[in-house]
């Protein structure tokens, strides 16, 4: 147990020996705030209050602010109910420090074990018992590209990282961003997830990620930095502190051509028509891999039968499969329950349900221990954003990791 999971479980404890139990709030904190996912929360709202909840939310431009804000409050002593956020590294810390809600009553009774795959009930579960409820299965490596963009500097869109690297220059001086990339770090981090595929493929990514000495101190992990080190001058000046959607608005306007980001990115481009003409959706064609990472609800936990109650409602309400798959449809990307038909699907989504019939999909960076996240992302941002070298750069990485 780390100093974080020490504090928050010594202050969450002192809060409950001092009041008489923490009293969970009636609010969800999450940070779906594009067009898509909104329609996707619009849609679980609609179900919990058709249950006889009654809904309030907490929303955040970040997973991470809205991290930060429930830890604030579990201190405080006014959590909220739950918490949308990737599962993994994030929902144990929580649940390794005490401050999660078991749901298994509902789970056992509604039969989640048979609602989801076995790996995706493990990550909801802490010690054997439910408490989070996965709601999607987001893959990460996708590549957007503006295809007006690409086709006015007569580039054809890339199947390899040196076809990639090729176009950059002929973008550059036909006056466009080649690369469209905002300045939080798990943005850089997104865009290291293709090099590191590149570079490695994904016996390099999986085993960074878990954290293997040798792979992290590899020669090729030193060739994805390096990699990674020529993509800086690519991008424009503005990237420093722009959020993901503001990146997006490049591409949309046709100054960027190429952007790296997850699933939720589709929705933006919607004015620009159906994918797959101004604009396309590809998962990282220089390899057959998918980083993937589930993402849903953590219940937090709370002192009364009142608190309970609701967060027994909402998480029958986000697991009702076909409640799941319409949110999914909405937000454009993949149901974590099991029963999805891929032809209810179109335009990435449906790119991503047939990629992984073939490809090997691997456990993104975001659901690993959090540790990893960070050395990941702390990492990135110092070398993304200055003249470090390369091997500097893959040597902070290395003392960085967890040993």
């Amino acid at each position: 147990m780390n100093k974080l999971h020490i504090a928050l479980l010594a202050s969450a404890s002192a809060l409950m020996l001092g009041t008489g139990g923490v009293q969970a709030g009636s609010d969800v904190s999450h940070n779906w705030n594009a067009e898509n996912e909104v329609a996707a929360m619009r849609i679980f709202r609609e179900k919990y209050e058709s249950l006889g909840g009654t809904w309030a939310e907490t929303t955040f431009p970040d997973t991470e602010q809205s991290i930060a804000s429930t830890k604030t409050r579990i201190i405080g002593g006014d959590p909220p109910m739950a918490l949308q956020s990737t599962l993994g590294g994030t929902s144990q810390n929580f649940a390794k420090s005490g401050l999660l809600a078991d749901v298994s009553a509902v789970a056992d009774a509604e039969n989640w074990d048979a609602r989801l795959p076995a790996g995706l009930a493990a990550t909801a579960k802490h010690d054997g018992k439910y408490v989070s409820a996965p709601v999607f299965v987001d893959v990460i490596n996708w590549m957007y590209t503006n295809n007006d963009v690409l086709a006015e500097a007569g580039v054809e869109p890339p199947n390899t990282f040196d076809e990639f690297m090729a176009s950059l220059p002929v973008l550059k001086d036909a006056g466009k961003t080649p690369i469209a990339i905002g300045g939080d770090p798990w943005q850089i981090a997104i865009l290291f997830d293709h090099v590191i595929l590149a570079a490695g493929g994904d016996e390099l990514y999986d085993g960074v990620m878990s954290g293997d000495a040798d792979m992290v101190a590899s020669e090729d992990m030193l060739h994805a930095f390096e990699m990674m080190g020529e993509l800086r001058g690519y991008t424009d000046e503005g990237s420093a502190g722009r959020s993901w959607n503001d990146t997006a608005s490049l591409l949309i306007a046709g100054d960027g051509a190429y952007f790296f980001m997850g699933p939720w990115a589709a929705g933006a481009f919607s004015d620009m028509g159906e994918e797959g003409g101004s604009w396309s959706c590809r998962l990282t064609p220089w390899d057959t891999s998918l980083t993937a990472v589930a993402d849903g609800f953590q219940f937090i936990a709370g002192g009364s039968a009142e608190d309970a109650a609701a967060q027994a409602l909402f998480a029958s309400a986000v697991m009702d499969p076909e409640t799941q798959i319409a949110a999914a449809r909405a937000k454009g990307t993949l149901p974590a329950v099991v029963g999805a038909d891929a032809d209810d699907f179109e335009g990435c989504p449906a790119k991503a349900v047939a990629a992984m019939q073939t490809g090997n999909t691997i456990t993104h960076w975001n659901g690993r221990a959090s540790e990893i996240g960070t050395a990941v992302k702390d990492t990135l941002a110092a070398f993304w954003s200055s003249d470090m070298s390369p091997a500097d750069a893959h040597a902070m990485f290395i003392g960085m990791m967890p040993k």
